[in-house]
């Protein structure tokens, strides 16, 4: 049973139906990118410069640097970034940022559209099968379930050769 819903006035609201649909419905070429790109940038941008001391001090430890500022434990590491001064720790960050939003447009531009196309063009031969493996039809309708999770397989490793 599904529910209509209703705008401010009491009005019915026509885009009910499709937006009460699942989400991975939604394909690659109904989205706005432009919106997606900015907010979605954004919101990486934001982590990363959130994230960044941390990175700083993982990989400091992980070559081994020993320094006085750079203690054993989490917690000290804390204490070390805040007495020592904090714009050591964000060195390098115009470079991982101006690399890192570029990149993930690329990805994520790649992963979807390359994932829908994909999907799409399984589901076809799968549901129209070529002559030379119509005799299989059954057991190609029993691949259905698996389509979303394979395309998305090799969406995601041909996004990440591309980025």
């Amino acid at each position: 049973m599904t529910s209509i819903s209703t705008t401010g006035g009491g009005r019915v609201d026509p885009n009910a139906e499709r937006r009460l649909g699942n989400p991975s419905d939604t394909k690659w070429s109904e989205i706005d990118k432009t919106r997606l790109y900015l907010i979605g940038t954004g919101l990486y941008s934001f982590l990363t410069v959130a994230l960044h001391p941390l990175t700083v001090i993982k990989i400091r430890k992980q070559v081994g640097v020993t320094t006085p500022e750079l203690p054993t434990s989490i917690i000290s590491s804390s204490e070390s970034v805040i007495k020592s001064n904090i714009h050591q720790y964000y060195r390098g960050l115009g470079v991982v940022i101006s690399l890192a939003i570029p990149t993930r447009i690329i990805y994520i531009s790649v992963l979807e559209s390359s994932r829908e196309r994909i999907e799409s063009n399984a589901r076809e031969i799968i549901l129209n099968p070529p002559a030379s493996i119509a005799k299989y039809n059954n057991q190609l309708q029993s691949l259905l379930p698996f389509v979303t999770p394979f395309s998305g397989g090799v969406a995601g490793g041909l996004a990440a050769v591309s980025s």
